[in-house]
């Protein structure tokens, strides 16, 4: 993607904005670049087009009011000319002001008519678009393929095409001082192939689960286990433990595979609960403190969290 390219690309605050058609084939398209793969003529951006449009008309009307306008005082009684001149003056200032004013809503309009209009042909080309994507996959540019999916991804959020990309991805390795997506790519229902993608993710960047992919991974537990392990499930609970908000709303599943978790992190959630001695840990504290008791009673790293254990309780 060239300099104009990109540009054009921040300049898409919406998602109609993406979409083109190729004038010369009719093929609409939602890929970045500015020629026609079929025909080699040059996209025009749809929105851009019913713009032109309105504005062609605009100046057309104005054209027709000017011309009738000019031959009424042209042909008009010498005693009259002031009259007709005057009233064509008037009119056009209105006709101006009036397109002025609902010329926003009339873009609107025709925008929606035409999409309306053409939808079938625009399901087609991003049909034809996902074909190229296919294609660049079977070839082995990978990169190339998840740049398209991901250009499709923009203008349809469906599952079919979050998974398309995550599979792509699981092929690609993960590229140090990339941050790597992982919370757009979410599917609304189980699927293996993003939790393989977000277990890679958390592996090199726990950072990168946030609330709603912990969420996904708790739903889809029994899926999970029978697919990937036990030890998937731990690695959540431990990246759980990253924030106290977190630890709060997942409270229930980290007390599930509490004494899995090493060392560190438990010293870590002690740490936490002692801190913060007001909030309601449920069962969490209660736990916690019993399996220090049974588990790190003579280690002398949590020397401090047994001497404050009767605190914690009475808190």
């Amino acid at each position: 993607m060239d300099k104009r390219d990109e540009m054009l690309a921040k300049n898409e605050k919406y998602q109609f904005q993406k979409l083109k058609m190729c004038k010369g084939c009719q093929r609409y398209s939602v890929l970045k670049g500015r020629i026609c793969p079929v025909c080699g003529k040059d996209y025009k951006k749809v929105h851009q087009l019913v713009k032109t449009n309105i504005m062609k008309r605009f100046f057309m009307e104005a054209l027709w009011i000017l011309t009738v306008t000019g031959l009424a005082v042209l042909f008009a009684p010498k005693s009259q000319i002031m009259y007709f001149q005057a009233g064509g003056v008037m009119f056009c200032t209105s006709y101006i002001i009036l397109m002025s004013i609902f010329l926003k809503s009339e873009y609107h309009y025709q925008l929606k008519k035409r999409l309306r209009k053409d939808l079938r042909k625009i399901q087609a080309g991003i049909r034809f678009d996902s074909n190229l994507a296919k294609e660049a996959e079977s070839e082995g540019q990978l990169e190339a393929a998840y740049e398209k999916l991901c250009e499709i991804g923009d203008f349809v959020y469906s599952d079919e095409v979050k998974i398309r990309q995550v599979i792509v991805l699981n092929k690609l390795p993960l590229r140090r001082g990339v941050e790597p997506e992982l919370e757009r790519l979410i599917p609304s229902s189980y699927d293996k192939h993003f939790v393989k993608y977000a277990l890679k993710v958390l592996k090199q960047n726990r950072a990168r689960f946030t609330k709603r992919c912990m969420a996904y991974f708790i739903s889809y537990r029994e899926n999970i286990r029978v697919e990937f392990g036990r030890d998937a499930l731990i690695a959540i609970a431990d990246t759980a433990l990253r924030m106290k908000l977190y630890i709060l709303e997942f409270s229930s599943f980290i007390e599930e595979f509490l004494p899995d978790l090493p060392k560190e992190r438990i010293q870590r959630l002690c740490s936490i609960i002692l801190a913060n001695p007001d909030l309601d840990w449920g069962s969490l504290k209660v736990r916690t403190i019993e399996l220090i008791g049974r588990k790190y009673r003579n280690d002398p790293d949590f020397k401090r969290f047994l001497v404050n254990e009767r605190i914690i309780s009475r808190a």
